[in-house]
């Protein structure tokens, strides 16, 4: 296996060295290669984040110089940051923490510095290409399985009359919180490219067989951005969006779509589930409201303060406000706020058709983070700032010099 791993290493740091552009493609296309996990001196890591690694040392050696991030954020992520490896020191598991840390804070963030110093505004279309490519494929497996009930390994979603989609992932909201976004993206630019189209009727698909109702109401959210601010194109968002709400309101008719979503857990629905999971964190966090619960700390501090037998104790409090205040404490979600709020800003400013399509990315992931977990995750916390880092490479393109460079 090492062996294969070595080999496979060379041939990135090679693809990356003749075309940088090539090696960001790569690691984003292979975003699921989180699942291959394996160790290192006894250290564990994934096959993604030795891609990040990997990359990140071909800039260095190749690029320093040419270090570009957009001034407004360095402060909001240096304090996000700060926050996170504050948190590692709180948790009351060091080296778990210290793994999370790496893979969900260090390593997204290096690939960011990678990306915006790397790619240009013509070179987003080939960026988004790979992410339709990689839409496309995860669609398909979550279509066939949704008619077959192949590879889906827990029974309880497997069985036909439960059926929950989960493609290549674990679980179906794993696939349903990368997708969502991304969709809303292919969605926009279906607009002038109709081949976009692809990924976003399988995604949409895959996405309703996973029966994630926090991800159609993203979906449908985004849709609603499109029509309020995409105005070369407002009648084509209206049209599909009186379109979806009148299916969605036939489907609910019809009972194909559950709101309250009884085939979530058994014993309770995901709305129940959520309220009392949000009760019991907010508890939680009065108990600790500087400083959290720290890095993988959420599951023994909520214990304490967790009373319905029918809901096990979550990785994460299902609610994104919520999940960065308990894990990364005060500053951690002042600064994730801040982030958002400078995303916004330049976005409006540069308004054009790509920062409204990466604004409405941006809302969609935010909306189904209010009742799940859109960042806590490998591919989504990657996902998340190559959004941040779209809205930075238009700043730049826009001629705005507002950047931290190296550059002579």
């Amino acid at each position: 296996m090492y062996i294969m791993l070595i080999i496979y290493f060379l041939l990135f740091i090679f693809l990356s060295c003749k075309n940088l552009k090539y090696g960001i493609y790569w690691v984003i296309f292979t975003l699921p290669s989180y699942l291959i996990r394996f160790d290192i001196f006894n250290l564990p890591t994934t096959l993604l984040e030795g891609e990040i690694l990997m990359l990140f040392l071909v800039w260095l050696v190749k690029n320093i110089k040419n270090l570009k991030i957009t001034k407004g954020f360095l402060i909001p992520i240096f304090l996000f940051l700060i926050s996170a490896t504050i948190s590692v020191f709180v948790s009351p598991s060091f080296y778990s923490a210290l793994g999370i840390w790496k893979a969900y804070f260090i390593e997204p963030i290096l690939l960011l510095i990678v990306l915006v110093s790397t790619l240009k505004k013509k070179d987003l279309k080939d960026l988004f290409m790979v992410f339709g490519m990689q839409v496309v494929i995860l669609s398909i497996f979550a279509i066939y399985q949704k008619f077959t009930g192949l590879f889906i390994t827990n029974p309880f979603w497997a069985d036909e009359a439960t059926r929950r989609v989960t493609s290549f992932f674990s679980y179906p909201n794993a696939l349903a919180l990368y997708l969502a976004p991304l969709v809303v993206l292919f969605l926009g630019f279906s607009v002038k490219k109709y081949i976009y189209l692809i990924p976003f009727v399988l995604g949409s698909f895959a996405i309703y067989f996973t029966k994630s109702k926090g991800a159609l109401i993203a979906i449908l959210i985004g849709l609603i951005f499109y029509v309020l601010f995409y105005k070369g194109n407002r009648k084509y968002f209206v049209s599909i969006l009186a379109v979806v709400v009148i299916l969605s309101g036939l489907l609910i008719g019809f009972g194909k779509i559950d709101l309250k979503g009884t085939s979530t857990v058994t014993g309770g629905d995901s709305v129940s589930t959520r309220l009392e999971m949000w009760s019991e964190t907010w508890e939680m966090i009065k108990t600790k409201p500087i400083l959290g619960a720290g890095l993988v700390g959420y599951q023994p501090a909520v214990a304490p303060f967790h009373e319905k037998e029918y809901i096990e104790v979550y990785l994460y409090p299902h609610n994104i406000f919520l999940n960065f205040w308990s894990e990364i404490g005060l500053l951690g979600l002042i600064s994730f706020i801040l982030i958002i709020i400078y995303f916004y800003i330049y976005g409006f400013k540069k308004y054009d058709k790509w920062s409204i399509i990466a604004m409405a990315t941006m809302t969609a992931l935010l909306i189904h983070g209010l009742v799940d977990v859109p960042y806590f995750k490998n591919d989504l916390s990657i996902l998340f700032w190559v959004i941040i880092g779209v809205i930075m490479i238009l700043r730049r393109s826009a001629g705005v010099v507002e950047q931290v460079t190296l550059e002579k």
